[in-house]
């Protein structure tokens, strides 16, 4: 049965556009949530003093969906102090996943009409692993 992803993002900045390199960089807030009866802890505490949710940071521990970005050129997690990734499990087995990533993203510019041209650059998002036939 396919796993349903919801992916949002949340814009930190947009700098460095580059129009020589067709390419800018962002920063954000990266999100997916999904639903894995696996991790599901509510019936273990019999309806007692049951958790909102758990926070773990190990994103090894856990299935996590193989989301990538086609148009990235390079990329980083931020990890002063501390990697900046957030794993929040609900009772019922639903998953929050959220992680800080700067990225280069390659931007085809047409600049012919400079400077009066506008540009449209994109953030886009695959399954590594997956086909759209498959998702």
């Amino acid at each position: 049965m396919p796993v349903i992803v919801d992916v949002n993002f949340y814009l930190r900045s947009i700098s460095n556009i580059n129009f020589v390199k067709m390419e800018y960089d962002l920063q954000i807030t990266f999100r997916q949530h999904w639903h894995d009866s696996r991790l599901a802890y509510a019936s273990i505490f019999h309806g007692r003093n049951v958790p909102k949710y758990l926070i773990i940071t190990d994103k090894d521990s856990i299935w996590t969906p193989d989301t990538f970005f086609l148009n990235e050129k390079r990329a980083h997690r931020h990890d002063i102090d501390k990697l900046n990734l957030m794993i929040r499990i609900y009772a019922n087995g639903s998953v929050m996943y959220s992680e800080r990533i700067s990225l280069t993203l390659s931007c085809p510019m047409y600049i012919q009409n400079y400077p009066m041209d506008e540009q449209v650059c994109r953030l886009d998002l695959a399954s590594y692993a997956f086909t759209t036939d498959d998702i």
